[in-house]
């Protein structure tokens, strides 16, 4: 009996949509395999990614979670399933802000240190002005350190 509604619905539905399995790229790009096949053929292909597929949505309204497929998983036709690319674990991450910082801190390299000296210069000059500055300057809003003194220029060019 399902078999034959199934049929029944791909007549009526556009290039047999209940007859291939889709999935869906990072890119955007649709893939649509006709066969039977298992997610770890696909993640073999695409190294570095999961497939993903929506849950059914619940009575109570709640957005449906997506779900990892494990490799073993029979994709299923009729079925849409998202291909996305593995998020970076965690220690890894570490490791690289461990990195980018560490060339940074050296006393030797002149170019950190004198950005630090700069820096901090900065923010005393950004300090001892609003301690300067009185409960008239909070009322205006933020205030700047650094205003430049321009002159003006007339519109109409001076009489010769």
């Amino acid at each position: 009996m399902k078999n034959a509604i199934r049929c029944c619905i791909s007549c009526i539905f556009p290039c047999g949509s209940l007859d291939v399995i889709r999935i869906v790229h990072c890119n955007g790009h649709v893939e649509e395999i006709a066969g039977s096949i298992r997610a770890s053929d696909i993640m073999k292909a695409n190294p570095k990614h999961v497939l993903k597929k929506p849950s059914s949505p619940s009575d109570h309204g709640v957005v449906p979670k997506i779900v990892i497929l494990p490799p073993d998983a029979e994709l299923q036709r009729g079925k849409i399933y998202f291909l996305m690319p593995l998020p970076p674990s965690p220690e890894k991450t570490r490791s690289k802000k461990k990195k980018r910082e560490a060339p940074g801190t050296h006393v030797g390299s002149g170019i950190s240190v004198t950005n630090l000296v700069v820096s901090d210069r900065y923010l005393s000059d950004i300090l001892s002005e609003k301690l300067s500055t009185g409960q008239k300057d909070k009322r205006r809003g933020r205030v700047g350190v650094w205003r430049p003194h321009l002159e003006s220029i007339s519109e109409f060019p001076p009489d010769l």
